[in-house]
Parts: structure tokens; C-alpha cells; sequence
């Protein structure tokens, strides 16, 4: 199969990350477009001149895609992938791809039946950052982890993505739109398949009920452990939009990586800096181009449901757990 003749259709392309999606769609490859909104729908079709739906069964029935891109609120995540994958049609699903464990499970379980092809845009995995700690740069077995992504203000999903804002429709805050990159990373680096939460605490914004910064900490599968903050707390500007912070320390070694470079502390050697990308949108693109690239070939995507039902079960228990604490620290 040539990638480069696939009709590609997007669902739900109110969702904020659509845009950066756009580099790494082959030329004259988007078909339809779809979206509640039908202003926004109208201007993203414009871009690629090509009709744009309220309802996405209607365009999927009326242009046949090959392949979709699809976004949506997460409440109505495992409902777009569940239709996706009853017509047999390939596709990509923003996370978390459901609300909660079961939802995913189900949806991966429909998937392995079906043999579908269902990639997750877990993008550090598709990033030279992540693939050179691993392979170029960790000399040692990892033994502690700590990442620290920090985002702007929860008002800045006001315009297009309302719906973020409350814990019925997204189903979490800051943990589960930004902390699941990080603990899919974690799992990656360390070759685990799970993790145990030890601890999380939330903190909530006084105008919305999701959680608008968190802080949670693991034990991996392989005995490391994690140390996890995600927030809506960096007020931003043209030059930052968010702060990412990164230490690994393994048997041998103690690695710090922001502001795009790596400091690589080693026992017995001079330290050395590299220069290493921290902003993550780029990899959207990477995503994108790769995912076609492997569902073309019939390979299978770095992140599919699979991964995702291993990061959503490990967040359903931070969720717990956080939730647990506040109930005790209420009553």
C-alpha cells in the first residue's frame, strides 16, 4: 500500500493538538473533516479544500477514508474508536481513548480480535530524545526517575475545548491530559509492563473539578522509581509555554535534561552536555508520518491500545489513590 494514496479523514478537529498534526500529512491526503463546530470545521476543511461534516458516521459513510485521525472529548472517546473499529476502518486516537480501565480494555480487546490497527500518539516514543537516552546515552540500569511537565493555565482550553475542563467529560485533569506522556515514557525507558502507585495528591482549581496540578509516585515494574508532577500553572508567553523537566538517575549515573540539552553526570568521567529537543509538538508531526509509514508496511505502531490500556490502568489507580487522600483530608 502507497502512503501517499491514502484518503485520510479527521475527526474531531476542534481538539488542540490537531494542528500540529498537519506537517506530517502527505499532500492532498485529508478527504473530509469533522467536528461538532461547524466554524471550526468550515476552516480547517478550507486549508485542505474538502467538505467538512457535523457528524462524523455521515462523513465516514459518504467518503469511505482509508485511514482517520481522530479526536474527540474523552467521554466520547471510546464511542468514536468503538464505531471506528466496528467498520474496520484504521485509525489513530488521541489518549487517554476512554474514560477509564474498562472502556480501554474493551476497546483493546475488540482490537486484537479484529487484528485492527490502532496507533496512540504516545510521541516521545517516536522521538530522538526518548531513542537516544535509551539507546545512546543511559549507561546503567535506570533506579530513579522524575519528571516535571508544567503547562499553561486551564483558561487556555476555553475557546475550543471547554470540555476539559470538568472532570464529566474529561474525566481528569492535568494528571490525564499531560502526566500519561510521562508515565508511558517511564515504562518505556525502564522495560516495565506496570507499575505500582505508592502515593499521589491533587490540587484543584477553585472554578473547575478537575485536578490543576498533581504530583504521584510510582514503583515501576523493574524496582525504579517515579516521581511525577504535571500542572496548569505556567503562566505563558510568546518564548515559554511550559517548563519540562527531566533527572534519571541509574547505577552509575545522574542525567538532567531541560532547555533542549542533557547533562551527563557519570561516575569516573568529566560531565558532558548534549544538545537534546524538550518541546514535544514537533513529534506530533514525527507521529503522524510514522504511523501511515507503519500501517502502510503493516507494521505494528510503537503505542497502540495495548500501551495505552497499561498507562490508563496505572492513572486509574493515581486517580484513586489522590481521590482517596482528599475524601480523608475533607472529612
Amino acid at each position: 500500500m502507497n502512503m501517499e494514496n491514502l484518503k485520510i479523514a479527521l475527526l474531531g478537529v476542534s481538539h488542540w493538538h490537531v494542528p500540529l498534526y498537519f506537517a506530517g500529512l502527505p499532500e492532498h491526503s485529508v478527504v473530509a473533516v469533522s467536528d461538532d463546530n461547524a466554524a471550526l470545521a468550515a476552516r480547517v476543511a478550507s486549508r485542505f479544500d474538502c467538505p467538512y461534516y457535523t457528524d462524523e458516521k455521515q462523513m465516514i459513510r459518504d467518503t469511505k477514508p482509508d485511514f482517520v485521525f481522530a479526536f474527540a472529548p474523552h467521554v466520547r472517546m471510546y464511542a468514536v474508536a468503538a464505531y471506528l473499529l466496528e467498520q474496520h476502518i484504521p485509525f489513530t486516537m488521541e489518549k487517554p481513548a476512554g474514560l477509564n480501565r474498562r472502556e480501554v480494555e474493551t476497546l483493546y480487546n475488540a482490537a486484537e480480535q479484529k487484528k485492527a490497527f490502532c496507533a496512540i500518539p504516545f510521541v516521545w516514543r517516536y522521538s530522538n530524545t526518548v531513542n537516544d537516552l535509551k539507546n545512546r546515552y543511559l549507561s546503567s540500569k535506570i533506579v530513579h526517575m522524575s519528571y516535571k511537565f508544567i503547562a499553561g493555565p486551564p483558561s487556555r482550553y476555553l475557546e475550543s475545548s471547554r470540555w476539559m475542563l470538568s472532570q464529566a467529560t474529561a474525566g481528569g485533569g492535568c494528571m490525564t491530559n499531560l502526566g500519561v506522556h510521562f508515565i508511558d515514557m517511564a515504562l518505556y525507558l525502564t522495560e516495565s509492563a506496570g507499575a505500582e502507585t505508592l502515593a499521589s495528591i491533587y490540587q484543584y482549581g477553585a472554578e473547575y473539578d478537575i485536578e490543576t496540578y498533581a504530583s504521584s509516585m510510582l514503583r515501576m515494574d523493574s524496582g525504579a522509581s517515579l516521581l511525577l508532577e504535571s500542572g496548569y500553572a505556567y503562566p505563558m508567553s510568546d518564548e515559554a509555554k511550559r517548563e519540562n523537566r527531566w533527572t534519571i538517575v541509574t547505577h552509575d549515573g545522574y542525567y538532567t535534561l531541560a532547555e533542549n540539552n542533557l547533562e551527563m553526570r557519570v561516575f569516573g568521567q568529566e560531565p558532558k552536555n548534549v544538545a537534546l529537543n524538550t518541546d514535544s509538538d514537533p513529534y506530533y508531526a514525527i507521529f503522524t508520518h510514522t504511523t501511515l509509514q507503519d500501517f502502510a508496511s503493516g507494521t505494528r505502531p510503537r503505542a497502540s491500545l495495548e500501551e495505552m490500556l497499561a498507562v490508563r490502568t496505572i492513572l486509574d489507580e493515581m486517580n484513586a489513590k489522590a481521590e482517596s487522600l482528599r475524601r480523608a483530608t475533607i472529612g
